[in-house]
């Protein structure tokens, strides 16, 4: 884990929605996997105490991209952040998804600030069966642009709320739609994304027996389990979703 000041190297919208952030550094970019996170201290607001947990999107080198969407007074202020400015990082901290899975066919299923690390998980995996990865946006201003995902690993297929890109309906008619045509068994669920999103993915997967992972993205202000705003409960107590996750089996979970 390193704390470290980086420079702003690009910050630019790619879509309607998301801002792709990128800088350099050498210590948080190592051995970095899927689904753990950076702390970010923005500064420029005197109301912006607290860190933001943003997971991370791509590494390539020391390079690393960070995936983003405006919602609330920190990320507003990222946003308005210039190549040359400054940040405050912390990481890479958390437990990330499982790579190597036996046997099973690899479903990621995405909405929100949960598509950045399934994206990278989707560029990152060596399966011998090509994994799905199911995105949910409300429409097809949230759709990303096929450069973002021409180095996915995996069969892209989106649902949009009012049916303008894709299936209409939410992420889960997707789901739905594979679970009819395979043995649900015989696939393993990785979602991140809204908290009822990802509710409802892990009460199809409790359905029909299928097991898996969820990132739960809770506040996490100090992102080393010291301010216990993050915790999840789990069967075996409540942990800490900064250091004991963001990624739990969906056995683990309430």
């Amino acid at each position: 884990m390193f704390d470290e000041v980086v420079t702003i190297l690009e910050n630019r919208k790619v879509n309607a929605e998301y801002y792709k952030l990128i800088f350099s550094s050498k210590p948080l970019s190592q051995n970095v996997l899927p689904g753990q996170f950076l702390n970010i201290q923005i500064d420029g607001h005197e109301n912006l105490l607290l860190r933001r947990p943003f997971s991370y999107y791509r590494v390539q080198g020391n390079r690393i991209e960070i995936l983003y969407e405006i919602l609330g007074r920190g990320t507003q202020v990222l946003a308005e952040k210039r190549k040359g400015h400054t940040l405050k990082a912390l990481g890479p901290l958390g437990k990330p998804f499982t790579q190597k899975l036996k046997g099973k066919k690899r479903v990621l299923v995405a909405g929100g600030v949960g598509v950045p690390p399934l994206v990278f998980l989707a560029e990152q995996v060596q399966d011998k069966t090509k994994p799905l990865l199911l995105i949910g946006c409300k429409s097809k201003k949230e759709v990303l642009p096929k450069a973002e995902l021409r180095k996915a690993r995996a069969e892209v297929r989106y649902a949009t709320n009012d049916g303008s890109y894709g299936k209409k309906g939410f992420v889960t008619a997707l789901l739905e739609e594979l679970i009819e045509r395979e043995d649900p068994k015989s696939l393993f669920i990785q979602t991140c994304g809204p908290n009822a999103m990802m509710e409802a993915v892990m009460k199809m997967a409790d359905e029909f027996g299928m097991e898996g992972e969820a990132s739960i993205d809770e506040r996490m202000a100090c992102g080393v389990g010291a301010c216990l705003g993050c915790v999840v409960e789990t069967k075996d107590g409540f942990k800490t979703s900064c250091v004991e996750g963001p990624v739990f089996s969906f056995s683990e979970l309430v």
